[in-house]
């Protein structure tokens, strides 16, 4: 086991998203932090195997070799696991956290045509005779990793990994025309046969909470079981939390970056003002939309960290915590003009063409989506994920009717759900709100967790899980009461 960490400088916003590409390809938590105005070090453990996959991800980062360091040391080193993966206990008597199953190469690959222009991509991962589990990425548009099946103990799981319409290996790469909640619910359907399951498993986070609930709520007697991470029902409350104003009280800098990417007259409804940019024949009014929306997100997302951030006068550090002596400012602090930029944002640069600020009060400029539903030139994974991602929040995850009016027709089938209490993208009470309607799902609160499926505690919960559901039945329901009292509340 190695400690990899990667310096790359020239930053540019996408870049970011590299943090947590690393999180899948080495399946564990990463650590990142600005080291610099322009200069991102990302930090990370894996075994020798995984860098030639790292190098891989670089490339798809179409990040120049000469602005990336990649240095090596030993990892420190952690208590062994038992064969079985369960948990350990160390010299101090603690358990230990569970560590991801070993990885594995995929037995079976291929692409389904599930409609004339739609094919997806899927992987099968494990024993071929095992008990199903379909993976439900999240996103929209975040496609799935290797690293996911490692969720599920190989020998006893046939580990089924898709990626949804318009993202990952599944072609067109950000199709948006008939990319809706139904079309992923019948190309599931349409594999399930395919692959001739009766039942699988959903194992499904943020986003793809949303879709396995729809899903389930839809083929009842298909399902197994369900196993929820971050919950996510995309009601409008959760759509307005994270892109009306909400989250940006945790996160200030981010939110006034997101919100100052669009011209202040369009501010009022910035999905929509985001999903006129995301859908533009503008090539760079999109990319530049793209960066920003997964700027936003990715603040938001990585919220739980242990770095300090501290403002030197010129620009905003982060750092190790404590913080060392020798990096803290004399003061007073002396501000230089960059002061300024951060109590003011520069005016936004992505403008669709033939558009004044604020014109049609931010409504969707159709006239600048592609024809026909023609994939958008030279279109990055990154980009695609923020059009799939604004495309779903902008028409209500095409949802005909809120998730939680359905719970009646799940309630039989088991279910975990894992939250992390401080999830920023997806708040806890959201979580809550599924538990009152749904009392027979065991809802797991981890304390000091947020969204991340890499966190330690969160992996250790959905290793827990996915062992305790294997060949689970469903059960008969009996009446239970619900309550929604204050008191109960307040245990949450």
């Amino acid at each position: 086991m190695s400690e990899v960490t990667i310096r790359h400088s020239g930053l540019q916003p996408t870049d970011l998203r590299l943090h947590e590409d690393m999180a899948h390809v080495c399946g564990a938590h990463v650590s990142g932090r600005v080291s610099s105005a322009e200069t991102l070090a990302h930090t990370c453990h894996l075994p020798a195997p995984s860098l030639g996959r790292l190098s891989k991800l670089l490339g798809r980062h179409r990040l120049p070799v000469k602005r990336v360091k990649v240095s090596q040391q030993p990892a420190p080193r952690a208590a062994s696991t038992a064969k079985s993966n369960r948990a350990v206990t160390s010299a101090s008597g603690a358990p230990s956290l569970r560590e991801l199953y070993p990885a594995s190469k995929a037995i079976q690959t291929g692409n389904l045509t599930v409609e004339e222009i739609h094919t997806v991509h899927y992987q099968i991962y494990g024993n071929p005779d095992g008990q199903p589990a379909l993976v439900v990425h999240g996103g929209p548009g975040a496609g799935c990793y290797a690293n996911h099946a490692r969720f599920f103990d190989p020998k006893h799981w046939k580990i089924v990994l898709v990626d949804q319409r318009g993202c990952g290996a599944s072609r067109p790469l950000a199709h948006l025309p008939n990319n809706n909640m139904q079309a992923l619910i019948d190309d599931y359907e349409l594999l399930r046969k395919h692959l001739k399951i009766r039942k699988w498993l959903l194992f499904g986070g943020s986003w793809g909470v949303t879709l396995s609930l729809a899903y389930a709520q839809q083929q009842p007697n298909m399902i197994s079981g369900m196993v929820l991470r971050g919950v996510c029902m995309m009601r409008p409350s959760e759509i307005e939390w994270m892109f009306g104003g909400g989250a940006g009280h945790l996160q200030p800098r981010g939110w006034r970056q997101f919100e100052g990417h669009i011209p202040a007259g369009e501010r009022s409804d910035l999905v929509a003002a985001y999903h006129k940019r995301l859908t533009s024949a503008d090539t760079a009014v999109r990319d530049a939309a793209a960066a920003a929306w997964l700027s936003w997100e990715y603040a938001v997302s990585s919220s739980r960290t242990s770095s300090l951030q501290f403002w030197s006068g010129s620009q905003w550090q982060q750092t190790e915590f404590p913080n060392p002596d020798k990096l803290r400012p004399s003061l007073p602090l002396t501000a230089t003009p960059s002061t300024q930029a951060e109590a003011a944002p520069a005016a936004p640069t992505s403008q669709p063409q033939g558009s004044e600020s604020g014109s049609n009060g931010g409504a969707a400029d159709t006239s600048s989506r592609p024809e026909g539903g023609a994939q958008p030139a030279s279109i990055s994974g990154f980009t695609a994920q923020a059009m799939l991602e604004c495309h779903y929040s902008h028409h209500g995850a095409f949802l005909k009717e809120p998730l939680l009016q359905g719970i009646d027709k799940i309630r039989q089938i088991p279910c975990i759900a894992v939250q992390g209490r401080l999830d920023y993208v997806c708040p806890v009470v959201t979580a809550y709100d599924l538990h009152c309607a749904w009392p027979e799902m065991e809802l797991r609160v981890i304390p000091g967790a947020g969204h991340s499926m890499y966190d330690g505690a969160i992996k250790h919960e959905l290793l827990d899980a996915t062992d305790r559901l294997r060949k689970l039945p469903a059960r008969k329901i009996r009446h239970v009461s619900r309550s929604t009292s204050p008191a109960r509340y307040a245990s949450i």
